[in-house]
């Protein structure tokens, strides 16, 4: 389960906050001439103390796998959200989006996370695991003691003395030490520092090993015309998938399912649809058309889908809540109607945005691209969800309707 290479000592040092990346950069080009050890480079730059150097290395040898690194834990045990937000990997706020989000669902957090794309199930599975791992007492380099002698701030014999104290006491390791005379409060505090930058590290590797073991996946990223979806791949690796959810994040919500319509009325700004023509975008449409009357989202997908880069799609435009239309039954479903005014002007025809989950992204209450379609998943089409027995169709549509 996992590649075995050893996880370079700067990726530790970087993912753990004990530098910069332009520091890194710049111990990395010095090391090229002078052949050194990338944390003798450090030192020698003033970058790093020698100790700084020395537990990064000893946690080295257990991040080449995910195996191994889900049992490098220390301290309490932390929920999922929690790790996630320490590892870097998300903001508070965006946890904040996301339990709000559970709390309407009342679905598992961290199959919201697989869903939203911001964990994939090797993901999720280890993190699970390394959260178990927290409620057991495993022999862990993290632990408060084992960093303070790695530090040369207690000796192995004091560190045994106050392990048999605190198994006939309910005191934390630390007061113990302190109170024996051991360490100082300020090694403590120094040590619990180092402890939760370290985790870190862990955490940052456990998410970059499950995004490499996850399988090939070039593969399966296709184009609407069959050709490999050169857009998609991208986004399957870091920093570019990071960058999309948190783009994503700040303009719908967190990848919620729509977002809230402040405006007291509905109006329309398209055409009767059954009386004029819509506005169509593609390659056969003018580029005037493709104003602010679409979101930021669709327009990138019809930058590539016009025919040049892309299979190209003549999209329909329209927003007319009330006005039966056809689209000619082709797969080129129109966008930019206000689903909820749709809702409220025939409730029988419309299911209520509430009813169905939240994989379906309405930016501005709007039906988009990213409504039916999620650039994250690498399979052909890049579907939000299967359309097995018109499974997707069905989530907003009424049967007959």
């Amino acid at each position: 389960m996992g590649q075995s290479d050893k996880r370079h000592i700067g990726r530790i040092l970087l993912d753990g906050g004990f530098l910069s990346q332009q520091d890194l950069d710049s111990a990395l080009e010095e090391q090229k001439h002078t052949k050194e050890l990338l944390g003798q480079v450090l030192v020698k730059k003033g970058v790093l103390k020698i100790e700084d150097i020395k537990v990064p290395l000893i946690i080295q040898e257990h991040l080449g796998t995910i195996d191994k690194a889900v049992k490098i834990v220390a301290g309490e045990r932390q929920l999922l959200g929690e790790l996630l937000v320490q590892s870097g990997h998300i903001t508070n706020k965006q946890l904040d989006q996301v339990i709000a989000e559970q709390q309407r669902c009342s679905e598992k957090i961290g199959e919201i996370f697989k869903r939203l794309g911001v964990l994939n199930e090797q993901q999720l599975t280890a993190l699970l695991d390394f959260q178990l791992n927290q409620e057991v007492a495993l022999p862990s380099p993290l632990r408060l003691g084992e960093l303070l002698v790695a530090t040369g701030h207690l000796k192995r014999e004091q560190l045994e003395v106050a392990l048999q104290q605190q198994t006939l006491s309910n005191k934390k390791l630390g007061e113990i030490l302190v109170e024996a005379g051991f360490v100082t409060s300020t090694h403590i505090e120094d040590g619990l520092r180092l402890q939760k930058m370290l985790q870190k590290a862990v955490l940052a590797a456990i998410l970059s090993l499950g995004m490499s073991t996850a399988g090939p996946i070039v593969d399966t990223a296709y184009a609407a015309n069959g050709e490999p979806c050169t857009f998609s791949e991208q986004l399957q690796s870091s920093p570019m998938r990071e960058q999309f959810i948190a783009n994503v994040s700040l303009d719908t919500g967190f990848l919620l399912a729509h977002n809230t319509i402040t405006d007291d009325q509905v109006q329309s700004d398209a055409s009767d649809d059954l009386f004029s023509p819509v506005e169509s975008f593609g390659e056969k449409s003018s580029s005037f058309n493709q104003g602010n009357t679409i979101d930021s989202y669709s327009k990138d997908c019809l930058s590539c889908h016009d025919g040049s880069l892309a299979s190209d799609k003549v999209v329909h435009y329209k927003n007319t809540p009330g006005n039966k239309h056809r689209y000619g039954g082709t797969n080129q479903h129109p966008i930019g109607m206000d689903y909820e005014a749709y809702v409220a002007a025939d409730p029988t025809r419309y299911k209520p945005i509430n009813a169905f989950n939240s994989k379906m992204i309405f930016v501005n209450g709007r039906v988009g691209c990213l409504t039916c379609h999620y650039p994250l998943n690498p399979e052909k089409n890049h579907l939000v969800m299967s359309d097995f027995r018109s499974a997707l169709c069905l989530t907003c549509h009424n049967k007959g309707s």
